[in-house]
Parts: structure tokens; C-alpha cells; sequence
């Protein structure tokens, strides 16, 4: 365990250097681990928090969601510092609130329960509570909610980097780009408000059919894009047929019903964010160029030889 003034101000400026909200809660732990000598650190959401990775803990540490210690459930009912103490291993647990609500608590075990271990703990806590304010903001889509393009290169490196590691030969990674069909209609129509209203009731049906572990951006007016973990194709379409009959639920007499043309293709080794993008692009413009409110795949595409290799300019094939 390291104290030194010096050691502790290194620690927060590597706490605020952060700009993802998972490596920011990594480093959190890492920083706890370091600073106060313990080895079991733990950082958990409290309900549907989006856009945080739902539990983070140190390496080593198996800690079971289902029976935690009672400490996590009273930090959360009473919004303060919770400590259990009735065994040999000291259990302390800190709320991390949003607007006056708990939104995580971080639990450490086998804390040495000093005043000056219990301040500096705290410390941590309201430095990362209030970074985690700053990176979500600068995240997030100020209309939607959703991630944001600033947030969809880290997003889609991190999937990258799972994908390097799955021994499955089966895709199961993806990405779905599309936009709402004659949008410019709907504004043009019925005015920008309408236009935001339809924006936002989009995001809630793309909320209530991904899952936690997807990523969904809003890269600007009517254009979104969603990064897809361990999905098979067909729950890929099962995704997209629910979510193009909830928004179809979006309606008006001048308009008709929202509808959304997708473009999806899956990630593997071979491909870089570029080509991915490019591939996903080819495929939404597959969509509108045939009729619209339908989603098209890229790799059936190129295998029935409907869309042709896809090219960057120094002319390298990349598919």
C-alpha cells in the first residue's frame, strides 16, 4: 500500500485521463487496489444504468450478484456508506449517485477500517462519480441518450478486440447502420419538433429490443448505427423485425407509418473499421435503392452478387 502524496495525485490524474466509461471504472479499481493495499474491488450498477458496463472487479475477485453482502443493499436504500463487519473480512460499500439517485456502488473487501483509509476511499468515489458525470455527457447524444460518434471508436476497437479472442467460426459479431425513411418528409411535413419526437421515440424502441451488451449511437439527424456482441444471424433478424414493427407504431395521418431501412454486416479478423463501415453502407443503400423499409445483409448480398467487392481508393479489395 503506497500513501505518498505523490503516489495519490498520480492515481487521480490517471482516474481523469480516462474517456470510456469502462476503462474509467478499471482504472478506479486498479487505483483502489494500488492505493489502499486490497485486492478484491468491486464496481456494480443499481438498475438500467445505459452505457456502463453493468459489473466490473478486480481479477481475481468472484463475487455473486445474486447474494451479495448486505452492506450493497443498504448503501443502496439509504444513499450512504455501508460497512459489514460481523466476520473477519471487512466489507465497506459507497454509493455513486446521478442526480441524487445511487446509480453504482463500489464495494471493497478487506479494507484496513481506518478514518484515513475510509477518506481516501470516499475521495475515490466522489472523483469518479464526478468524472463519470463529464465522460458520459461527452459520450452521449443530447437528445437521444444514445452514445455518440465521439464514443463509436472506442466502442467498436473494444469488439474488436473480443473478436481476436472468440474461437467460434460462426459470425456473431455485427454492426446495423440505417435511417429513417423519407425524413425529410417528416420534417418538412410536420416541422423539426415532430421530427425530434420521432427521433426519441426510435432510441426508446432501440433500448427495449438490444440488449445491455450492444452498443447503439445516434451519429446525427436521422442516421443511427448498433454494434451487436454474440448474436446469431437469426436473432439479428429477430432483432430487426421487432424493431421495424415498434417503430411502424409511429405514426401520423399526414406521413403514415416510420419506417427504417438497415444495412448489417458482420465483423471478422479480416475486416478493419473502415471496411466494416463501407460494408455496412453498401448494404443500407442495398435497402433504399429496393424498396426501403427492409434490412439487407452484406454477405448475402456479395454471395448472390448483388453488390460488388468493396474498395478504398488506393484500390486494396477489401470483403
Amino acid at each position: 500500500m503506497s500513501s505518498a502524496p505523490e503516489h495519490i495525485l498520480n492515481s487521480v490524474a490517471s482516474i481523469t485521463e480516462q474517456r470510456q466509461l469502462q476503462s474509467l471504472a478499471t482504472c478506479l479499481i486498479e487505483t483502489i487496489e494500488q492505493t489502499l493495499g486490497v485486492k478484491q474491488v468491486a464496481v456494480i450498477n443499481v438498475g438500467d444504468l445505459p452505457h456502463f458496463p453493468k459489473f466490473l472487479t478486480s481479477t481475481d475477485f468472484v463475487l455473486a450478484l445474486d447474494n451479495p453482502p448486505p452492506c450493497v443493499q443498504q448503501c443502496i436504500e439509504t444513499g450512504k456508506n455501508a460497512i459489514c463487519d460481523q466476520d473477519e473480512r471487512c466489507k465497506v460499500a459507497l454509493p455513486v449517485k446521478m442526480n441524487d439517485a445511487v446509480v453504482k456502488v463500489l464495494l471493497v473487501y478487506d479494507l484496513d477500517l481506518n478514518n484515513a483509509n475510509l477518506m481516501m476511499l470516499q475521495a475515490f468515489a466522489r472523483i469518479y462519480e464526478n468524472f463519470a458525470r463529464v465522460v458520459l455527457d461527452s459520450q452521449t447524444d443530447g437528445l437521444t441518450g444514445l452514445l455518440n460518434r465521439k464514443a463509436y471508436d472506442a466502442r467498436l476497437f473494444h469488439l474488436f478486440s473480443h473478436i481476436r479472442t472468440e474461437t467460434r467460426r460462426a459470425p456473431y459479431f455485427w454492426m446495423l447502420t440505417f435511417d429513417i425513411d423519407f425524413f425529410k418528409k417528416i420534417n418538412d411535413t410536420l416541422g423539426h419538433l415532430y421530427g425530434d419526437e420521432v427521433l426519441l421515440r426510435i432510441s426508446r424502441a432501440m433500448n427495449d429490443c438490444f440488449s445491455d451488451e450492444d452498443a447503439l449511437f445516434r451519429f446525427g439527424g436521422d442516421e443511427f448505427v448498433v454494434l451487436l456482441d454474440n448474436k446469431s444471424q437469426h436473432e439479428v433478424e429477430y432483432i430487426c423485425r421487432k424493431l421495424m414493427a415498434d417503430v411502424g407504431k409511429i405514426q401520423h395521418e399526414k406521413t403514415g407509418p416510420v419506417t427504417l431501412s438497415i444495412g448489417i454486416t458482420s465483423l471478422t479478423l479480416e475486416d478493419n473499421p473502415m471496411s466494416v463501415m463501407m460494408k455496412a453502407d453498401k448494404a443500407l443503400y442495398f435497402a433504399k435503392d429496393n424498396g426501403r423499409n427492409r434490412w439487407a445483409f452484406y454477405h448475402d448480398l456479395f454471395n448472390h452478387g448483388d453488390l460488388l467487392p468493396t474498395q478504398i481508393d488506393d484500390d486494396i479489395e477489401l470483403f
